[in-house]
Order: structure tokens, then sequence, then C-alpha cells
């Protein structure tokens, strides 16, 4: 992903007499659409040649783009859709008689740059005074037609939009705080087997999301700027670039950049509406919150003599200091009878325990008593990282033990589920929370003849344990007769995904929508966590939450990063939590 820049001649600037006799004559002149052809390539990569053109836009400094972008004048344009009109001129100064609305000429090598057509080691510019005549800004409108619409506009002025009733929307921001961009759609990126079938469906919603996507650079080849570009739509409680927000119309010139397309801002951004960041709403006196939250990795050092930097979390004590404040802030936040958790650090259940240091932690930070429903075995699992239950024992009374299962897949891929039964408080009715953390998506098996391997149909690796996994999940379930049980945690799956389905097949209700999120990856948002109920609940569910504090917001803002922590909830993992307020209608089973 590195902008690095090639290394250019000193550009030879003429003047009097020999620019005018330069720019009146044709001779020599490449048209700029022949430079560019009419696909991907250039049909003259490595060959010199001469173009002229009027200056759109420039960010001729090495900390910038270093160059700018011409567009043809109108006497050489072709007339073909096909062949866009614009090019990028790299030069490794800044040359300040060139303005934009001038025209000049140019000498240089053709170079595809990351897949950008430009004019590399220039050896002679000639600025020709103001042009007669601006480029027309050609409209564009996401999503696109075809990639090669984009390919056809490559260089050239737009002014960006939206199709009719969608606005342009932030839909990504994993690169904005290593490289400056953002990735921006015509409203939301899903991914696609979050809202459309494994398969055909899925494929052809992968196809129509690349339509769908440019992105927005800063026009900077700095690593790592700060302070962050694009202030102007930072928002929210950390003051942030959140996906989910949209943006007004705005102007840029569109490139390309190792496979993407993306645009060139020439207006100043402007928020149109903020992301979304709703209240979780007060829980009532009859309900009975149950919560699911991944907790990334929290590992407190102490676990079977480990020290800093822990094997999967924080890297320091002042580290896990602060990932165990967002945590606990959240935790406080939502206020649950009984919270699932996930990659918390199997050290067991002592008081140098991960999970005894944030039960601490949590009761000091919200003045509530909690307790830790505990197996009778020191850990769970041989994993570095474990599934636990907590819980507010004045709401609720553990009816036995907690137990977990490791056959089947929970033997070696996907982690062993924790089972507790409860009675509540209120109404004396019995039920079961059951955690749980399947296999993920990654580090594919070897063997691609494997079930395991990418079936290229969207649910990518491991897909046919993870469905193991749903159906060993049920008959464990049903041989320990557990009441009532409410299903929680990170499933690895989508929403239309098989495992996810099996459960809507096998008697759980998933009282979730298509739309309902916790994660975003490759900027597309979807479900990796979920909350099922067998059926004899359903009637008992009041609401269920998705809490967007951690997937729409920019990494940088976790623990890691001093500079950029603030204490509250928000990205205190890379996962959403999830809610379920139960309302039981009467006392007893």
């Amino acid at each position: 992903m590195h902008k690095r820049l090639l290394s250019l001649l000193p550009a030879l600037l003429l003047s009097g007499a020999a620019i005018a006799e330069t720019c009146g004559s044709d001779k020599g002149i490449i048209p700029i659409s022949q430079v560019q052809g009419d696909s991907e390539q250039s049909p003259k990569v490595g060959k010199q040649v001469t173009v002229r053109g009027i200056v759109t836009a420039g960010w001729q400094p090495s900390e910038q783009l270093g160059g700018f972008f011409l567009h043809s004048l109108p006497e050489d344009m072709d007339g073909n859709p096909a062949t866009s009109e614009g090019l990028f001129i790299a030069t490794n100064k800044q040359h300040s008689q060139i303005n934009n609305g001038e025209w000049v000429r140019v000498t240089g090598q053709v170079e595809e740059r990351s897949e950008l057509t430009s004019l590399i080691e220039v050896s002679n510019i000639t600025t020709c005074g103001e042009a007669k005549t601006l480029p027309v800004t050609t409209e564009l409108e996401l999503p696109v037609e075809s990639l090669d619409a984009l390919e056809a506009l490559e260089g050239m002025p737009v002014i960006l939009s939206a199709t009719k009733g969608e606005s342009l929307t932030v839909s990504g921001n994993y690169n904005y705080p290593r490289y400056g961009f953002f990735d921006i759609s015509a409203g939301r990126l899903w991914t696609p087997t979050q809202v459309v079938m494994p398969g055909k469906d899925a494929k052809l919603q992968a196809q129509e999301n690349e339509l769908n996507r440019l992105q927005v650079d800063d026009n900077s080849n700095v690593i790592e700027p700060r302070p962050l570009p694009f202030s102007e739509l930072q928002h929210g409680e950390q003051g942030s670039l959140r996906s989910g927000a949209t943006l007004k119309s705005f102007s840029g010139i569109i490139s390309q950049f190792n496979n993407r397309y993306r645009i060139q801002p020439t207006d100043d951004l402007e928020l149109e509406t903020p992301s979304v960041q709703p209240q979780l709403a007060e829980k009532s006196d009859k309900a009975l919150r149950i919560a699911s939250f991944n907790v990334l990795n929290f590992f407190n050092g102490n676990g079977v003599g480990q020290g800093f930097p822990t094997p999967r979390g924080a890297d320091t004590p002042e580290q896990m200091q602060r990932q165990q404040k967002k945590i606990v802030a959240a935790l406080t936040a939502i206020d649950a009878d009984v919270i699932g958790l996930m990659e918390i650090e199997n050290d067991g259940f002592g008081e140098r325990s991960a999970i005894m240091q944030l039960v601490k932690a949590l009761e000091k930070a919200s003045g509530k008593d909690y307790a830790i429903a505990e197996p009778r075995a020191e850990k769970i699992g041989t994993d570095q990282i474990t599934v636990g239950i907590i819980y507010q024992p004045q709401r609720v009374k553990p009816n036995s033990h907690a137990i977990f299962t490791r056959q089947g897949p929970f033997s070696w891929g996907s982690r062993p589920p924790l089972a507790q039964s409860f009675i509540d408080a209120n109404t004396g009715k019995e039920f079961s929370v059951v955690v749980n953390h399947f296999k993920s998506k990654g580090s594919c098996p070897e063997d691609s003849e494997s079930p395991n391997s990418n079936q290229n149909d969207g649910q990518a690796c491991w897909n046919d344990l993870r469905l193991q996994s749903s159906r060993e999940l049920i008959q464990w379930i049903q041989s320990e007769s557990l009441a009532n049980s409410v299903l929680l945690g990170d499933f690895n799956a989508y929403y239309q995904e098989d495992p996810v389905r099996y459960f809507a097949d096998n008697g759980f209700y998933n009282p979730s929508g298509a739309k309902d999120y916790s994660y975003v990856y490759d900027s597309q948002a979807g479900a990796l966590d979920h909350v099922f109920v067998t059926d004899s609940l359903k009637d008992a569910i009041q609401e269920v939450y998705h809490l967007p504090f951690n997937a729409d917001e920019p990494q940088l803002y976790d623990y890691r990063d001093e500079a950029y922590f603030a204490e509250g909830p928000f990205r205190s993992s890379d996962h959403d939590p999830l809610v379920l307020d139960l309302v039981f209608s009467g006392s007893g089973m």
C-alpha cells in the first residue's frame, strides 16, 4: 500500500519565443485518449510521449501526490466514451508556474503506477497560459454500471453523488488511520451472505458491491497521517470518522490505486448525517437482560505465568488497563443481568485470572455485584482464549454448576460452549444461557478437497465445521435437558449462512433482522454475533439491541494508542455487543 514516488529528472521549463513556438505547434503531440486507450492498461506503457492538456488539479509536493492531473484540450478529445481524457503527471518537485486552469505540454514515459495511467520521468514541461475553456465536470453516480465506466473516467474531474433514494455513505474506515483514505458507497455495503443466500445470489451481491464503492483519498502519500485527515467528518462520542455517516455530494478526480478506484477530492467534504449511535433503553424492572460481548482478547498478563506482551492481547500493562476501562464502560452501560463473554484469556477462575479481574473492575465501576459461572474444571478447553458467563446474583440464581462440552467439533475447531441454568428472581422462571464462539473464517485448510475449504459460495472457510457445531450444540442442549435455552455469542457466520439458518430450522428463533450488524469487514457490514431463543421463549422477547459501540469506529481509537484513547464504551472491541430483554409472563416453570 506504500505510495512511494519514483525519482524524476528535473523538468525543463521553456520561456519566451520558444514557448510560443512550442505551444502553437501540434507536432509530436499524442492525444491523452490515445495514451489511455480503451482498456485497463495503456497501449503505450514504457514509451516516451508528449501530451498536452489543461491542469485540473495538482498535489505536487512529494508528501502529497507528487504530481498533477491533465485533461485534454477540446480539439484533442476523441468523443469516444470508452477512452479517458485525463492523465496523471508524476513530478518530483512543485512547479510554482503550473496552476489549475493552465494548459501545458509535457514529455514523459507512460507507466501504470499502481494501475493509474501516468507519465513518469518527466523531461519537459511547458506552460502555455490560461485555457480558453475549462473541462466539463462529469456527473458520476454510485453504483456504476461497470468498472469500465470508472476506467473511462480515470484522471478526469467528476462530481460524485449516490443513486436516487440513497446517500453517499462511509462504508469502511479500516485504512483510514494508516493510509488516510476511507471507502464510500451509495448506502451501506452489506456482506453478501448477510442479506442474500450463499451461492449464486451471494456472488451476484458481491459483484454489485464492487460496483458501489470508491476510496476517498486524503490527497497524500503520508503513511499514518497525524493529525488524521477529514476532520470535518469526525463526530460522535470520540470525534472519529465512523462508518455509516453520510456525506453531501462533492467534486474530485477519479484515480486508481492497487486494483481499487478512488476519488481525489477537490472540494472540502461535508457531513450530511452522522453515524447513528442509539442509546440503549433503560432496563425495565420486569425485564431480564442478557448480553453477548466479544471482548477482543482480554488478557491480564498473569495467566500461567504469562507477562507482557500477552499472547493475544495488550502489549503492556498500561494498554491492558486502557482496554479494561473500555470493556468495563461498555458492560456498565449495558447493565445486563447475564453476560456471555468471548475472547477472554483462558486462565481459569482464580484471583489472578482475567475474568476475575474484569468482574472486580466491573463491580467497582457499576456499584453492583457480579458472579462468575464456574464449571467443575480448572479451565474451559485448551485454547488461549475461551468463553465465559458472568451474572448479577441479586437478579438471577444459578440452578446448578456451569457445564461445557468438548464433543465433536468442539474438541478441535470451535471453542467449547459454556452453559449455565438460572432461576429468574422475579418470576421463578428457569432458563439457560449458552455462550458460544465458533471457528473463524480464516486459516483455510491446505487440502482444497476438504469440505472445510472455501467453496466460493460466500461463506468462506470452515463453514462445514461451523454447521457441524450448530448440530452438535443443539444435540448437547437436548441431552442435558437445558430448559428455555438462550444461545448467544460469536458464531462467525452471517445471517443467511448455513450455521445460522440451522438454528431457525431446528427450534430456535432469531429475533434480529438481516440489516442488524455487529461487524464491518472489507467495508461491508454484517452480523457474526447472534442471539437465539428456544421457541418456548419467543413470546417473552421484549427487544433485541445491536449496539454500534465498536464496528463503525476506526481501529485507532481502541486501547493501543494512548493519544487517541478516550474512556467510554466506544471501540472497546471490534465486535458490537448484543442485548436481549426478556419479560417472563408468570412464575415457576
